[in-house]
């Protein structure tokens, strides 16, 4: 990501999904730009348990470096009987457990995304706080438990709902759910009159048989037939339209298969090992 300026502690980020925001200084380590190509072209680790820690050594009875979330990324070291070694951006060595974890480079040619794997990952979640500006398993808000999800399965979305809408192919706005698949994103909230503009507030992602799963409170799943005891009318009633994104290309969605921006390309790589 790129940083802009600094206030007080906070800094002025863009993340790589063109995302304007302010973050805490203690959660950002500054890397010049060849500090930053060098952690690119590293070997690297994904964490993909929804939380977790990292030790000081290869036992979990060790001292505690850090928590660790899902999707952490970190420099991978080495192994150590049934532990990853790794690094920090700001220098610390840590162990992660080798059945939380997978070597990126592994996970990103073995991820597939599709209904089945966004719904396995959605149901992880289960659960997760709802928690404002949110986009880890401490805490999630509506988008940002999507974008999370997608994340998990290769697919770097848009943060907010009004973003994620603008993206993928309509396939619903009459509330014909048989329309939908399971990894549809549902969007929700006020449509527009001649008075006023369209306002998108909410998103959750289609499991099928009639419900979708989303953060609303905590993480939780949703009815959409009117006929079940457990019917959402809430939702029902400020829902917008849905949208397919898996699959779908558009210049906000940025797949790691295609575009890995953790990793150096593959051209610049080679010519190295050539010169």
């Amino acid at each position: 990501m790129n940083v802009y300026k600094k206030s007080d502690n906070w800094y002025l980020i863009q993340t790589p999904d063109d995302y304007l925001a302010w973050v805490d200084s203690g959660g950002v380590e500054l890397l010049s730009d060849s500090e930053y190509k060098n952690w690119k072209a590293a070997e690297k680790l994904i964490y993909l348990e929804p939380f977790g820690f990292s030790y000081k050594e290869a036992n979990r009875d060790s001292e505690r470096i850090s928590d660790v979330v899902a999707g952490n990324i970190f420099e991978l070291q080495g192994e150590q009987n049934n532990f990853y070694q790794i690094k920090y951006p700001d220098g610390r060595v840590a162990f992660v457990e080798k059945q939380n974890a997978k070597p990126y480079d592994e996970w990103l040619e073995n991820v597939e995304l599709n209904g089945e794997s966004l719904v396995d990952t959605s149901k992880d979640l289960m659960g997760l706080p709802y928690l404002w500006g949110g986009t880890s398993s401490k805490g999630v808000d509506c988008s940002g438990y999507t974008k999370t999800v997608f994340f998990l399965n290769g697919l770097i979305i848009p943060r907010d709902a009004s973003q994620q809408i603008a993206t993928g192919e309509q396939v619903d706005s009459t509330r014909n759910f048989e329309n939908l698949i399971p990894g549809d994103l549902l969007f929700f909230g006020r449509p527009a009159t001649d008075s006023t503009s369209e306002r998108v507030i909410h998103v959750g992602m289609w499991i099928g048989d009639n419900k979708f799963i989303h953060s609303m409170g905590d993480v939780h799943i949703s009815n959409m037939d009117q006929k079940a005891e457990d019917f959402d009318e809430y939702n029902y009633n400020r829902y917008l339209r849905s949208k397919r994104v898996a699959g779908e290309v558009h210049d906000r969605l940025i797949y790691l298969k295609k575009n890995d921006i953790f990793n150096e390309p593959a051209a610049e790589k080679a010519e190295e090992i050539k010169g």
